[in-house]
C-alpha cells in the first residue's frame, strides 16, 4: 500500500472506480496516506463523473482498466507485490478521506465528506451492535463499494473486525449462490430488496449462508418471510444514509421499530426535526425522514415530507404504496407516482393486467389511492442499489406520457 501511495499522481482528488473490492480498498487507503480525497460518484456513468469533475478540477480516475471516455487522466490500479514488506502508512484519521454522493433519487447528488475516523468508529459500533465483532465470516455484497451501503458493509466492516473481505461482486442469483456455497468461510450476504426478489426465485439450496443484511429500500414483511423460507435466514435491515452512515437495525420478521446502535441517539426539536448524535459523527446530523421516537430510544420511520401524497383530503406515503404494489404476486417491480391531474398512477413490470393489480391492492388501500392508470414496461431503470434516480424517473415518465 505504501508503494501504491507513492505511485499515485500528485492530485488532490481521485475517482476511485475500482470494481475489485480489494483493489478499491487499498486504493482508498493509499490515497488517504497521500492526503488525497476519494470521490465516490452515485453512478459509474461518465456523464455523472464529468458533472462532478466540474466541482473538483484536477481529479483523476483510478481503476483496473482504462475508461471508455478518452481525454481523462487515468491511473491503473494493480495489486501490490505481497512479498515486499513496507512500513505501515500514516493516516490523518480526522481529515476528509472520502466524499460520497447521495444517490440522486430526490434531485442532484449531494456531496457528503467523511473521515477515516468516522468510518472506523461507525464500523466498530455496527459490528458490535449486530453481534458480528468476534465472527470470522465472509462479507459478500451485491452493492458496489462506491455506494455508502457497499462501502460500509463490504470494505470498512471487514477492515475493523474479523469479517473477511470478498473482492468480487457476483450479480446473478446462481453466481451468488455458488459463491456462497464454495466460500472458505460461512457467508454473510449484504444485499437489497430488489436483489432478494431475484434470489428467492432460485430453486436450489443456500448452503453456507449464515445471515442476510438488507438496505437501500424498505424490506416488506412478505419479502422478508419469503427470503427466510427459501434462503434459510431471517434478514436484518440496517438504516442510515450517505450523510450519517448506518446507525440502526431491526429484524424485519420480529420487530417493527428500529433499534439504534450502541452509541447512537436520536433527538427531536419542537418543530419535529430529528437529528442523529453519535460518536462516529463530528456533529449532530439532521435526518431527511420523519420519525417517531419511543421512550426507550427505538423509533419508527414515518417517511419523508416529500414522500407524502394527499388526495381527496386523505394522506398516504408513496413508500408504503410502492411496498404494497411490489408485494403483489406476479408484480416483478413497480412504483407509484402522481400525475399532473393530481391522481395516482403506477408503472409496473408484470404479466398481470390492470384489473388484477387493482383488485390485489383493494384490500389494503383506500379507494382514492388505487392507481387510476397503470403503465406496463419491460424494465424499470434502477441503479446498482435498486434505486431510481430522479433524472431516470423523469425520462421514463416523459416517454410513457408521450406514448399514451
Amino acid at each position: 500500500m505504501t508503494a501504491l501511495a507513492a505511485q499515485l499522481p500528485d492530485r488532490p482528488y481521485l475517482f476511485n472506480l475500482c470494481e475489485n473490492r480489494y483493489l478499491f480498498c487499498i486504493c482508498l487507503l493509499a490515497a488517504a496516506a497521500r492526503g488525497q480525497i476519494c470521490l465516490l460518484p452515485p453512478a459509474g456513468q461518465m456523464a455523472v463523473i464529468l458533472e462532478i469533475l466540474q466541482d473538483y478540477p484536477g481529479a483523476y480516475i483510478a481503476r483496473e482498466h482504462a475508461p471508455q471516455q478518452t481525454g481523462l487522466d487515468w491511473f491503473e490500479v494493480i495489486a501490490p507485490n505481497s512479498e515486499i514488506t513496507a512500513s505501515p502508512p500514516h493516516f490523518d484519521w480526522r481529515c476528509t478521506a472520502v466524499i460520497a454522493f447521495t444517490s440522486g433519487s430526490t434531485g442532484k447528488p449531494k456531496p457528503c465528506p467523511h473521515s477515516l475516523n468516522t468510518f472506523k468508529t461507525s464500523a466498530e459500533m455496527a459490528v458490535s451492535s449486530l453481534g458480528l465483532a468476534e465472527q470470522q465470516v465472509l462479507m459478500l455484497s451485491t452493492t458496489p463499494p462506491q455506494h455508502m451501503y457497499g462501502l460500509e458493509t463490504s470494505v470498512f466492516w471487514p477492515l475493523f473486525s474479523q469479517l473477511v473481505l470478498h473482492d468480487g461482486r457476483p450479480f446473478f442469483a446462481e453466481d451468488i449462490r455458488q459463491t456462497i456455497k464454495s466460500a472458505q468461510w460461512p457467508t454473510l450476504l449484504a444485499s437489497t430488496p430488489t436483489h432478494l426478489r431475484s434470489l428467492i426465485k432460485a430453486e436450489a439450496s443456500w448452503d453456507n449462508l449464515t445471515g442476510i443484511i438488507s438496505a437501500t429500500d424498505t424490506l416488506s414483511e412478505k419479502l422478508a418471510g419469503e427470503t427466510a423460507a427459501i434462503l434459510g435466514q431471517s434478514p436484518r435491515e440496517i438504516y442510515g444514509s450517505t450523510e450519517t452512515l448506518s446507525f440502526a437495525s431491526r429484524e424485519t420478521l420480529r420487530e417493527n421499530l428500529w433499534r439504534p446502535y450502541s452509541g447512537c441517539c436520536l433527538t427531536q426539536d419542537k418543530k419535529g426535526q430529528t437529528c442523529l448524535e453519535s460518536a462516529h459523527l463530528p456533529h449532530a446530523v439532521p435526518l431527511q425522514d420523519s420519525v417517531q421516537i419511543e421512550a426507550d430510544g427505538r423509533f419508527a420511520v414515518l417517511g419523508r415530507d416529500q414522500d407524502m401524497v394527499k388526495i381527496g383530503g386523505k394522506r398516504a406515503s408513496l413508500t408504503e404504496l410502492n411496498r404494497r404494489l411490489k408485494d403483489i404476486d406476479g408484480v416483478e417491480d413497480g412504483f407509484c407516482f402522481i400525475q399532473e391531474n393530481g391522481r395516482l398512477a403506477a408503472v409496473v413490470v408484470s404479466k398481470l393486467n390492470s384489473q388484477a393489480i387493482k383488485l390485489s391492492l383493494q384490500p389494503y388501500l383506500d379507494e382514492v389511492f388505487l392507481p387510476r392508470k397503470i403503465h406496463f414496461v419491460t424494465e424499470i431503470p434502477r441503479n446498482q442499489t435498486g434505486k431510481l434516480a430522479k433524472i431516470e424517473l423523469e425520462k421514463l415518465l416523459t416517454g410513457l406520457i408521450a406514448r399514451n
